[in-house]
């Protein structure tokens, strides 16, 4: 395939389409260009945020896999592992093999595989020396599938065993039985035990007392699961014990559960596996990040954001602007207003307006009387990172000049 940087492809929100990374870098276009709606990234607050979270997961003893899911954009999973990233985090096997296609050498496969068409893939890619695989398992049936479907390799398949939280997603529910199905992935000649791993990220994210209480209740049975496995000797082939958990909201609930680890029999790799922080956004993760304003003095930035064109304004207090659904994300908050520009001028209008619903194509803004006229361009503050990653191809990098300095490609 063609490198990313080369490839061109379709870019609705570029005056030219399709077209390729590269030639938007040397097309000298400004944000006034662009073809709205447009989704963009602000390259200093993009910087930013990859160097602020590399120097926190040092300062904090944890190794990173980020969810490379998140963007799944090859030009950003290779900025994070400049900076240090251990892994790229994918949710699926198929995005495990577009990173490997890419040249991503470590892919923590955050999920159960069952798929006897995937587990082959698998099997193919452990013949590869410079590419490491690894993925979870949860139940004895799982484990079973895992088994019958997984050809002989030349090399065992890495697996962790995962701890769930009641009623949610994946993961074993009972201790006992997570010790017990550790056992038997460490007698099995196919798969390797690497470690044990959950998510927190399916509780409440809140920075309320009782979520906090409840994520630190949960990690504490994680960090419980890992040394009681350890005392079974079920890491008795393992050069490290991977322990691995955290979403981009309680990363610092994560990193204190894991130093207080006691020493096991083998080193402990802790990894966490925080992806949004890339991006961070001016809602859902500026209300859960430690890193976020006014909680940090250095505090992560919003690098996303959409502009969008007042369409019409067809009663007093009430404008329907150029953007829908199939622009930005919705699943957890509305895009915010920031701020209005026209003729030039960019005009702060935080609180003055309100997005209250998103159609396909059209958005739904309340406003003060006369605040926003057709024609002008509304910025907005969007929430959820991976919801906005996957509507686009081709997203356009700003500088702080409102000059388009690149392009992402996202890969879904």
């Amino acid at each position: 395939m063609p490198p990313v940087d080369d490839e061109p492809v379709p870019a609705r929100s570029l005056p030219e389409s399709p077209i390729s990374p590269a030639k938007v870098r040397a097309a000298g276009w400004r944000l006034a260009d662009l073809w709205l709606p447009a989704v963009v990234l602000r390259e200093s607050a993009l910087t930013h945020n990859l160097d602020r979270f590399a120097r926190w997961c040092r300062e904090h003893g944890v190794d990173l896999a980020p969810h490379g899911k998140t963007t799944m954009a090859p030009q950003l999973w290779s900025a994070q592992l400049d900076r240090g990233a251990w892994a790229i985090t994918a949710a699926t096997v198929a995005q495990a093999r577009i990173m490997r296609e890419h040249g991503v050498p470590r892919v923590l496969i955050a999920n159960e595989i069952v798929e006897p068409g995937q587990l082959a893939w698998l099997s193919g890619a452990l013949a590869d020396p410079g590419f490491e695989p690894l993925c979870l398992v949860d139940s004895d049936a799982a484990l079973d599938l895992m088994l019958r479907h997984l050809p002989p390799a030349a090399r065992p398949l890495p697996v962790l065993v995962e701890l769930g939280v009641p009623g949610r997603r994946t993961g074993m529910r009972d201790a006992a039985d997570a010790l017990d199905l550790a056992e038997r992935v460490a007698r099995s000649e196919r798969l390797r035990l690497a470690g044990i791993e959950g998510y927190e990220g399916v509780l409440p994210q809140h920075r309320d007392a009782d979520a906090l209480a409840s994520a630190r209740a949960w990690l504490d049975r994680l960090v419980d699961l890992l040394v009681r496995a350890d005392e079974r000797d079920v890491f008795a082939d393992a050069e490290e014990i991977v322990v691995t958990a955290g979403g981009s909201g309680y990363p610092d609930l994560v990193a204190d559960a894991f130093a207080a680890i006691p020493p096991l029999s083998r080193p402990v790799r802790r990894v966490i596996r925080s992806g949004c922080y890339l991006t961070h956004d001016d809602l859902g993760y500026e209300r859960s990040s430690p890193l976020r304003s006014g909680a940090d003095p250095d505090p992560l930035l919003p690098a996303l954001s959409c502009f969008a064109r007042v369409l019409s304004c067809p009663e007093p207090g009430r404008a329907l602007l150029g953007v829908g659904k199939r622009d930005v994300s919705f699943d957890v908050d509305l895009p915010v207003v920031r701020a209005v520009h026209r003729g030039g001028e960019r005009i702060p209008a935080a609180g003055q307006a309100r997005v209250v619903e998103l159609n396909d194509h059209h958005g739904f803004c309340d406003t003060e009387p006369g605040l926003l006229r057709v024609g002008d361009v509304v910025e907005l503050g969007l929430s959820h990172p991976c919801t906005v990653f996957d509507k686009w191809q081709l997203i356009p990098v700003l500088d702080e000049n409102d000059r388009v300095i690149d392009a992402i490609r996202t890969i879904f």
